[in-house]
């Protein structure tokens, strides 16, 4: 099978306390996603491998942060029959995205590329609805998943930006179905970054550099006079003469649920609302197929030690396995972990519509 969709994405950015480096920005981009479902290799984890290559026009380039340039995804899945029934269960996935390093280019010497290959095993297959659909069948996505990541940020002759603030790495990253992670960072400057989020929120990271290694230790929720606070705790070791300063802070408790950490910190819901009489406004022009069912998905995202929240929601119109219209709007806050103030809000909207398929 191929499916061609096209759509559009706007992303802003809103600081709370923007500066001249940092602006308030937004990004506009249209784009072009062409899937081939193929036989998968021999040495692939399942029998489909669905590749799907991304092209991208910008229509308002913000002049900072990342515009994309090109992706490609190769979802590796197989196909589940049982009596008059049929699904899809996902095991792993790779992906290779190129993105304009904006922001660095404005200190000259660019066009600066970010280039980020990933690959992803999933212990726990991510099944979807069995078709034909049914109306109010609900089902949470695991998210447990072990991942490999490699990070460059370079120039034509291979040069990094003169900030210095974006080193090329490699990471290993697992997730648990929890929303509890771990990840191991080597930067190409010998430079080291460990990072831990336990399920309860807790969690810590230790950064290791030429000079110094500092570990950064957030605790558990902390109540006092009825007002809850999250204690943080910074002890950095010099590396040319050993000694220890240690530093207490306690953060203003930014949680959704005061007090308390979600549980999951990560939870991903589906929802088969049901046959679709008419699609919104935004599917206008989609090509349309027989038995459109309308399928919603909210997925909410706590990072504890590495501050942030994220809220996003998905209206999915599928008929018999392919989608027609896609809507969806993420809404992402990221905190200071020493103060827990709020530091910026980026909001997502993307609308991608079927325009051609071929059986």
């Amino acid at each position: 099978m191929q499916r061609q969709y096209t759509g559009t994405t706007t992303r802003a950015v809103v600081y709370a306390n923007p500066t001249t480096t940092l602006p308030d920005n937004t990004l506009v981009y249209s784009f072009t996603e062409n899937q081939n479902v193929l036989p998968a290799g021999n040495n692939a984890s399942a029998t489909f491998d669905v590749h799907t290559d991304y092209t991208y026009s910008v229509v308002q380039d913000p002049g900072v942060g990342t515009v994309p340039i090109s992706q490609s995804v190769d979802t590796y899945e197989n196909q589940l029959f049982a009596a008059s029934s049929q699904m899809t269960t996902t095991v792993a996935q790779n992906t290779l995205v190129a993105s304009n390093d904006e922001t660095s280019n404005a200190l000259g010497g660019g066009p600066y590329t970010e280039t980020t290959t990933s690959s992803s095993t999933y212990p726990s297959a991510r099944n979807s609805f069995s078709y034909p659909l049914q109306t109010g069948a609900t089902m949470n996505v695991p998210q447990s998943s072990v991942q490999n990541i490699t990070f460059t940020d370079v120039n034509a002759s291979g040069a990094a930006p003169p900030n210095g603030s974006n080193l090329g790495y490699t990471r290993t990253r697992t997730e648990n179905d929890d929303g509890s992670f771990s990840y191991q960072t080597a930067y190409v400057n010998g430079n080291s970054l460990d990072l831990t989020q336990n399920s309860d929120g807790s969690g810590n990271y230790t950064s290791t550099s030429a000079t110094a290694t500092t570990t950064t230790t957030l605790s558990l929720p902390a109540a006092a006079n009825g007002v809850s606070t999250l204690p943080v705790t910074r002890s950095t070791v010099s590396a040319a003469t050993g000694d220890t300063t240690t530093t207490s802070y306690t953060a203003a408790d930014w949680y959704p649920t005061s007090g308390a950490p979600d549980s999951p910190l990560v939870l991903q819901a589906e929802t088969v609302l049901g046959p679709a009489s008419s699609l919104p406004a935004q599917c206008n022009g989609a090509l349309l197929r027989p038995n459109i069912y309308e399928i919603d998905t909210t997925t909410t995202s706590q990072v504890t030690i590495s501050p942030s929240y994220s809220v996003t929601t998905t209206r999915s119109f599928n008929a018999d396995g392919v989608t027609v219209c896609s809507l969806s709007q993420a809404t992402s806050y990221a905190y200071d972990l020493l103060t827990g103030a709020l530091t910026s809000t980026t909001t997502t909207e993307t609308a991608a519509l079927l325009s051609a398929i071929n059986y």
